[in-house]
């Protein structure tokens, strides 16, 4: 039986450890520092992301997971309604992306909102809604029976993109 050199056996031993302590370091959570207002928990948060439920490229437990090493406390996932490029391949259900991402969250101490992206042509463009209990009665194609099925959760409703140009006449 041929032996191996010592020599290659430290090295590949050394290669193991650094790709171990490699895949470590991904893990690692990064703290973002803001001081409290007196009275008040200050929470680090982002409100609109996608998955490939819409036209994100990554699954709702790796947002998650993205979140808890960038050091946020609060998420919601706000896979656009009407834009779905990977349909082909994710059937829709706009309330699918929370229920993969809700035990992942949990167990990373993180509060995730149920939420979506209303996506419509300029005027009037896009709008996140968040603390909804169903998604799926915003998927309607008037914009107004959209808002106001959104209204009836009581959702928080603001304009994304404020400032967005896009190259089509109409825009405000």
């Amino acid at each position: 039986m041929r032996r191996i050199p010592r020599s290659r056996l430290v090295v590949a031993s050394v290669l193991v450890v650094l790709l171990m302590a490699g895949t470590l370091g991904a893990q690692t959570r990064r703290e973002i520092q803001f001081p409290d207002i007196l009275g008040y928990k200050t929470l680090r948060c982002d409100l609109h992301m996608h998955t490939v439920f819409s036209d994100g490229l990554v699954w709702p437990t790796v947002r998650v997971d993205e979140a808890w090493r960038e050091g946020l406390d609060v998420i919601s996932i706000t896979d656009h309604i009407e834009y779905q490029p990977h349909k082909a391949d994710v059937p829709t259900n706009h309330n699918r992306p929370y229920e993969i991402a809700f035990p992942r969250a949990k167990e990373r101490g993180i509060l995730l909102i149920r939420g979506t992206e209303i996506t419509r042509d300029t005027p009037p463009g896009h709008f996140n809604a968040l603390f909804l209990d169903d998604v799926n009665p915003l998927d309607t194609p008037d914009l107004l029976d959209c808002m106001a099925a959104a209204a009836e959760q009581r959702a928080f409703i603001w304009w994304n993109h404020p400032g967005w140009k896009p190259d089509k006449k109409g825009w405000f």
